[in-house]
């Protein structure tokens, strides 16, 4: 289900994740239920799972995640009068890990998606460090950090990044746990968050995270050019977009007046953008030209791909609806939104799928045609979705063009105020870099390779 809900899921650090042995796979929690299905999906092995106990509060969903090998945990906001039977929670986990499985905790304890990384509970080193004790520090316990990062963590077709850091080798902490079991399990958390940090793009506080995704949106291209990086832009999105938050981090400490200003410009700037429907990249100088042939290739695919968009439209539209209007009736919380999409989906596209097959069966009487349209239905589908998106751009490109015929005057004033933005942003970038020269030893800015 996630490699269909998801356009593009990108792995880093794999080998990380050792095929044998015990393991606790600590990760970030934006998204609910999507985040430790990604890590399962992800970490090459069949992990176990550390999930609030409200999750079993019906007798279907019981049966569900007990057989997907769920524990349950009892949150004091949950169920503080329960909260004795953690004792039990414990209990399995050591079970768990001694069997040699893997277990996916997501040590934030709550799922906000809000930008920022939260308080990393002490739970994850405690359950780790707990089962070396029983085993004299003989077990192996590793806990690899995950950091997951979402292009657009609601919407369907987007992409996902997932990171794994160096293994923790709880092993090591045997010297200091026995001296000192709290500063034990007060540094092993500490290794986590840095990790965690350092693998995620998300900033300290909640309000910082606007200001970079409004950064991204008009500055990404910009740096990307400027550091060499336009060619391979994919590859190299998730350190460019970790360094944009460490220098708001940073602008916004040192200048914190500067930053709000800055704020304020990007939003009043993106106001007006979005107000005459358009995008900010169509209109940056930096995303360069398509030559001649290119051009006539996305031409040629544009018309030769209409039938099958209408294909894949015609096929898809219902099921692809529902769920999205589904959340709407619900006024389903942002974190919750694309678990419900997913799930929903899940079910209406094979109602509608196995209904649709039965209706051409009928139709046809053949297998080998019923057969082809079975297997056309999900390529169709996201062909659909692409060639929207295409035609999208498209539009985008006519709008602007139209724009600059109607409103010459206005378009001329928000290039220009563009470019003043541009500027403010590259003095900001070049005060920050000059800082970091200055301070070879901060940390501010480093990619997560020792992470």
């Amino acid at each position: 289900m996630v490699n269909v809900f998801y356009r593009r899921i990108h792995v880093e650090n794999k080998e990380r994740v050792r095929k044998k042995g015990p393991v606790i796979l600590a990760a970030n929690h934006p998204n609910t239920m999507m985040d430790p299905m990604l890590v399962a999906l992800l970490c090459g092995r069949n992990p176990h799972f550390l999930g609030k106990s409200t999750l079993f509060n019906t007798k279907i969903a019981k049966i569900f995640f007990r057989s997907v090998h769920v524990i349950p945990v009892y949150r004091k906001m949950d169920a503080e009068k329960e909260m004795g039977k953690n004792a039990q929670v414990f209990e399995k986990c050591y079970q768990s890990l001694e069997a040699g499985n893997a277990l996916v905790i997501m040590p934030e304890g709550i799922s906000q998606m809000d930008g920022t990384l939260h308080e990393i509970k002490t739970g994850t080193a405690r359950i780790g460090l707990g089962a070396e004790v029983r085993n004299a520090f003989e077990l192996g316990v590793q806990i690899v950090p995950a950091g997951i990062n979402y292009s657009s963590p609601t919407e369907f077709f987007s992409d996902v990044h997932c990171r794994f850091g160096r293994p923790i080798d709880l092993t090591e902490y045997q010297d200091l746990y026995e001296k000192d079991e709290y500063e034990a399990v007060y540094e092993v958390t500490n290794q986590i968050r840095d990790a965690l940090a350092k693998l995620t793009t998300t900033v300290e506080k909640s309000e910082s995270a606007g200001v970079l995704k409004n950064l991204k949106k008009i500055y990404k291209m910009e740096l990307a050019i400027d550091l060499g990086l336009d060619e391979d832009l994919k590859q190299h999105d998730f350190s460019m977009t970790r360094g944009m938050a460490d220098a708001i981090d940073w602008y916004s400490a040192e200048h914190p007046k500067h930053f709000a200003q800055m704020d304020r410009r990007m939003n009043r700037y993106l106001a007006k953008v979005e107000g005459l429907e358009l995008r900010d990249e169509l209109l940056s100088t930096a995303a360069g030209h398509r030559t001649i042939t290119k051009r006539a290739f996305g031409l040629l695919g544009v018309i030769t791909g209409f039938p099958i968009y209408i294909w894949g439209v015609v096929n898809n539209f219902f099921p692809y609806r529902i769920p999205a209007l589904l959340v709407q009736v619900l006024g389903t919380s942002l974190e919750y939104l694309s678990t419900i999409k997913m799930l929903s989906g899940f079910v209406f596209f094979a109602l509608f799928y196995t209904l649709q097959t039965v209706g051409v069966w009928y139709l046809t009487g053949s297998g080998l045609l019923t057969t082809l349209y079975i297997l056309s239905l999900l390529p169709a589908g996201r062909f659909a979705r692409f060639y929207h998106d295409t035609m999208q751009r498209y539009r985008q490109h006519i709008r602007i063009f139209t724009l600059f015929l109607k409103r010459k005057t206005l378009m001329y004033e928000i290039i220009q105020e563009r470019m003043a933005l541009i500027t403010a942003i590259d003095e900001a970038k070049a005060e920050y870099m000059n800082r970091l020269e200055e301070e070879p030893g901060s940390k501010v800015g480093v990619d997560d390779t020792e992470a």
